[in-house]
């Protein structure tokens, strides 16, 4: 198989749109904020007390489930099946409002279930998963 690499990106609805080449964007701002939460504000989606709250928030938990079942489903038949993604990076995109905690969140989380997925087959040894936080701020965690 040639070497692919799927690229995981995070951003925020404030500081422009979603990149347009999306193979999968996901809206994560139906999720409740953490900004919000004082405490929160000055952390990132990859902080244990963000994900603490993401984790325990209203549909978080049930989202991650889907999340899950759809790139268990999906990736297998674009990493072998499509030739439309030979030449080209698979890209998977959340957005929230800013792009910090809940687009953050489920990035790191959608970069582990892909990792999971990769070793789970052998065919697939020399796809890459590659993370990007689009919109930066002062902590990157």
């Amino acid at each position: 198989m040639k070497k692919r690499t799927i690229r995981v990106v995070s951003c925020g609805a404030k500081h422009g749109k979603p990149p347009e080449d999306a193979d999968l964007l996901i809206d994560c701002r139906g999720f409740e904020n953490p900004h919000y939460d004082p405490k929160l504000r000055p952390q990132t989606g990859a902080a244990r007390a963000v994900r603490h709250f993401l984790e325990n928030s209203p549909g978080v938990p049930e989202m991650r489930e889907a999340l899950t079942l759809m790139l268990k489903a999906w990736l297998p038949g674009l990493l072998t099946n499509s030739r439309y993604h030979l030449e080209k990076d698979i890209l998977l995109v959340f957005k929230c409002t800013g792009g910090k905690h809940r687009s953050r969140y489920f990035t790191i989380e959608a970069r582990r279930i892909v990792q999971e997925l990769i070793s789970s087959h052998p065919e697939w040894e020399g796809v890459r998963v590659v993370i990007n936080h689009r919109d930066k701020t002062s902590l990157e965690n």
